[in-house]
């Protein structure tokens, strides 16, 4: 198994990252094993943690009712090896806005939000290349949510 280090350093979010920058990410970071179908948080459910897929698959899923958790869920994206979940954990929204699911067994590696924010605030020039970083993801997804969804509009 690759240390934690190791995962943030190959992950699409902290890529690039100094040793040093690595090293204080990773003080703030714990590994979590799931099995397969676990459900790792639900939407509208408190955002604590921002997570790193290390091994297996997971589903990101979307209620397609006003209310969240009520209703049709919908996957609207399964993510793999080096890709982050959970990111209204670092900042913005207090709360999941799409229900997390392990469809293959899977390794993570947790990272609290609210230290992560903190440490990034501290560390500006870090912040500044992982928050250009997280705001290229979010854009990403959303433009593949947004097709999955057309497709299911069809």
């Amino acid at each position: 198994m690759a240390t934690i280090k190791e995962v943030l350093a190959n992950s699409e979010l902290f890529r690039g990252l100094t040793g040093e920058e690595l090293e204080k990410v990773a003080a703030l970071a714990r590994v979590e094993v799931h099995e397969m179908g676990a459900t790792l948080f639900t939407e509208g459910s408190a955002a604590e943690d921002l997570y790193i897929i290390e091994i297996g698959r997971v589903a990101m899923d979307m209620s397609l009712s006003p209310t969240p958790g009520v209703g049709k869920q919908t996957t609207v994206e399964t993510l793999t090896k080096g890709q982050i979940f959970g990111w209204s954990a670092v900042g913005g929204t207090p709360v999941y806005i799409m229900t997390a699911r392990a469809v293959q067994p899977v390794r993570l590696i947790a990272i609290n939000g609210r230290r992560l924010h903190s440490l990034l605030d501290e560390n500006r020039n870090m912040g500044y290349s992982v928050i250009a970083r997280l705001v290229g993801t979010i854009t990403g997804r959303l433009g593949d949510i947004r097709m999955t969804l057309r497709i299911f509009h069809r």
